[in-house]
């Protein structure tokens, strides 16, 4: 079953506040020094690393690497989704690069990027190592690959799409850590690591 045109459709029409949500933006200053502090450990400062936000959404990511200093490309499908980022990126005076790109066949040329990171994406795709082995292709030799998805089984049963859509795709329901440590492998990373956060999961893998 063909499911990506659904799904992308369901993004663009999707008519609730996607920033008001818990699990998306930042909605206190607390919450945003956690974040940037995270960035930071993981990206280093100090350099003009070009970064490229995959699943950017509205841009709350992108926005945030862009106001540390990195030179930031985000990207997602949903086009409805990238205009709410363009007007948040004006109001902020940012400088973000968005862009509309599939996340499983990215239109960039090889080893564009410094790194690649997503956040809240991968449970929505139906080839998630397809999506791998392209940031992998589009981030530099020493560059970083970061995701996050919920552990296994915490996510419940049908939420967003519904369980037809949702048995197509393998991270609907959460991954397990090796799982996503055999397909950054396979995606040519090196030093995977994943961490555990309550029900997430941080992966983090280096392109050779």
């Amino acid at each position: 079953m063909e499911v990506k045109p659904q799904i992308r459709e369901w993004w663009d029409n999707a008519e609730h506040d996607y920033d008001a949500i818990a699990a998306h933006g930042v909605h206190s200053e607390a919450e945003k020094k956690l974040w940037t502090e995270a960035i930071t450990q993981i990206l280093g400062t100090g350099q003009k690393l070009r970064i490229l936000d995959m699943g950017t959404g509205t841009g709350f990511l992108a926005l945030l690497l862009a106001e540390l200093g990195y030179d930031v490309t985000g990207a997602d499908w949903a086009k409805n989704k990238l205009e709410k980022a363009k007007k948040k990126m004006e109001i902020a005076g940012s400088s973000v690069n968005f862009v509309v790109e599939d996340a499983e066949n990215l239109s960039f040329e090889a080893e564009q990027f410094d790194a690649v990171v997503s956040r809240h994406l991968i449970w929505t795709l139906a080839n998630p190592a397809s999506a791998f082995k392209e940031w992998a292709r589009v981030t530099k030799p020493g560059g970083k690959v970061l995701t996050d998805i919920p552990a296994r089984h915490s996510h419940p049963g049908n939420h967003h799409f519904g369980g037809e859509i949702g048995k197509e795709l393998p991270f609907y329901n959460g991954a397990d850590p090796g799982e996503l440590i055999s397909m950054f492998e396979a995606a040519g990373l090196v030093n995977v690591s994943v961490k555990v956060f309550d029900k997430m999961m941080l992966v983090e893998g280096e392109k050779e």
